[in-house]
């Protein structure tokens, strides 16, 4: 009778399997390789087939998001290297829905051999040489934190998976759970209380941050704020959802100038000031920088002739306030993001 080598799938709480293999990005040593970061680990069913490709152009588009919140992503597939390679430079030539090409930033693990499927539990009995869609959120001390499943016909939410990342983030910092359908700027819960009397001072003592629905259900409320988030040269607004709403680019075209090429926002936020506190924080943080801007944005532009303080932002003031009286109303018209 033949002997069947039984490996347990690892479970939340549990170490991440250790592996090392080789990459699309050279070899990797895991988890060692990522210690102190997240890691979105996940798997997809095969090289060159419809669904994969558009999860790879979407998780490509959003890794900058993602190496915001110190997470790194990492793939893996039963195909060779070869075979992921040519499928990357493949990927990259294509224009999804219009939106534009991608490169892909992280690397993909090549397991031809089912060695680290068989560890993650990725094979599933729908197919045994095939690796389902698992993803695998793992923390900076390499436990893994959540496991989601995905069949092969199912795309995966990219959002989610972002927002599970915050939710732990979240509890992590301030020992707080996150009630369904959370979102960042969302009520968080508090833990339920142990004892009656802890039971009663909560609902009796509510301070106006909480919100007591019953003793084992009180929500804190979060401070409503802006989500401005900004790297060397670019600030964005981020709405309830983590998802850039509004951004200004103003990338260094020579050592201590930028050029401000164009402001994004999403056309329901027009008449709402957002591209004007963009335009703000990026000319204080020039300012802070000794740096100085070249605007080729009208409506960045139109801000700066209307807030001559920050005239110290610009390489030509008078020759940009000129510009103003010949771009008319927002003639960069602020496209939908």
């Amino acid at each position: 009778m033949e002997e069947n080598n039984v490996i347990r799938m690892p479970m939340i709480g549990d170490a991440a399997p250790e592996f090392r293999s080789i990459t699309t990005k050279g070899k990797i040593d895991f988890p060692n390789d990522y210690k102190g970061k997240w890691v979105v680990f996940f798997s997809h069913p095969a090289d060159f087939t419809p669904v994969c490709t558009t999860e790879f152009i979407a998780l490509a588009k959003r890794y900058p998001e993602f190496k915001e919140l110190n997470t790194e992503l990492l793939g893996l597939s039963i195909d060779s290297l070869h075979s992921h390679l040519a499928w990357v430079k493949n990927i990259e030539s294509i224009n999804w829905k219009g939106n534009g090409e991608v490169k892909v930033p992280f690397p993909i693990v090549a397991d031809i051999t089912m060695e680290v499927a068989k560890k993650y539990g990725m094979l599933q009995t729908v197919a045994k040489t095939q690796t389902v869609r698992a993803v695998f959120i793992i923390d900076p001390e390499s436990i893994v934190r959540a496991i989601l499943y995905y069949p092969m016909s199912t795309g995966r939410n990219i959002d989610e998976i972002k927002r599970v990342i915050l939710s732990l983030q979240k509890h992590d910092d301030e020992n707080v759970s996150t009630p369904a359908d959370w979102n960042p700027g969302d009520d968080v819960l508090m833990g339920s209380p142990l004892t009656l009397e802890d039971a009663e001072e909560r609902v009796r003592d509510c301070g106006d941050d909480m919100v007591s629905y019953e003793w084992y259900l009180t929500a804190k409320k979060e401070k409503k704020e802006d989500y401005f988030k900004e790297i060397k040269d670019k600030i964005w607004l981020e709405d309830a959802f983590g998802k850039t709403i509004a951004s200004i680019d103003f990338p260094e075209f020579e050592p201590g100038k930028v050029e401000v090429t164009h402001t994004i926002v999403d056309s329901s936020l027009q008449g709402q000031g957002i591209a004007g506190k963009l335009t703000e924080h990026m000319a204080k943080k020039l300012i802070s920088e000794g740096k100085k801007a070249e605007l080729t944005c009208s409506y960045a532009i139109k801000w700066f002739n209307k807030h001559r303080e920050y005239s110290a932002a610009l390489i030509d003031p008078d020759a940009e306030y000129a510009k103003a009286n010949e771009t008319g109303n927002m003639s960069c018209g602020i496209p939908k993001h």
